[in-house]
């Protein structure tokens, strides 16, 4: 997908009733509920820029609100179902593409032995660590 462009009217139609089972909310105390089609659009430039949440444009909602509505839509499946809805075998792509950048290996994470990470910062963790004097 070259560039993102938010949903149109069309798109979101078809789309929304998939949503609707994570808009409604038992507590009405809190924030107000933002609006479900700019969380998704900012999901979708997230997912098509391949951006941190944090670099999400102040046109869309928070980034804190878009990840973690894109955490539960992820984890439910719904997101896949409307990137397949949307975009057909691109969108299944993008979710694959989502997957592999969610459980990619980083710098200092554990190999599959379970031992020490490479670079050797696990033997200090048995000292304290020395506390500045006010």
């Amino acid at each position: 997908m070259a560039l993102h462009r938010d949903l149109t009217d069309a798109q979101w139609s078809s789309v929304e009733g998939l949503f609707i089972a994570f808009r409604a909310r038992k507590d009405p105390r809190g924030r107000p509920t933002r609006n479900t089609r700019m969380v998704l659009n900012g999901v979708l430039w997230v997912l098509t820029s391949c951006a941190a949440w944090a670099a999400l444009p102040t046109r869309y909602p928070d980034y804190r609100t878009c990840h973690r509505r894109f955490k539960g839509w992820f984890d439910s499946g719904v997101l896949q179902r409307a990137m397949h809805d949307l975009y057909g075998e691109t969108g299944d792509a993008m979710c694959e593409a989502v997957i592999a950048r969610m459980h990619r290996p980083q710098p200092g994470d554990r190999g599959a032995s379970g031992g020490t990470p490479a670079s050797g910062r696990g033997r200090d963790r048995a000292r304290p660590m020395a506390r500045a004097v006010d």
